[in-house]
């Protein structure tokens, strides 16, 4: 895991924490903007608290080291 990924799982831990829907909202656009082009994501127009958290964990999911080895290379 390279260091711009840990520093990308920190925000997305922060994000979570973070009460505001509009707080929440541009810091899910700043870590967006860290993600390489191809794994950036379109978020809608009008979204959520619930819906930021389940992008976090997409997010969370694209940039996390495979678990026990399930992923194949």
């Amino acid at each position: 895991m390279h260091a711009d990924d840990r520093e990308i799982l920190r925000l997305i831990s922060k994000c979570r924490e973070m009460g505001d829907v509009s707080k929440k909202t541009k810091l899910l656009e700043y870590i967006n903007q860290l993600l390489p082009l191809e794994s950036r994501i379109r978020r809608p127009s009008l979204i959520t608290s619930d819906g930021i958290d389940n992008l976090l964990s997409w997010i969370e999911v694209k940039i996390s080291p495979p678990i026990y080895g399930l992923a194949t290379p």
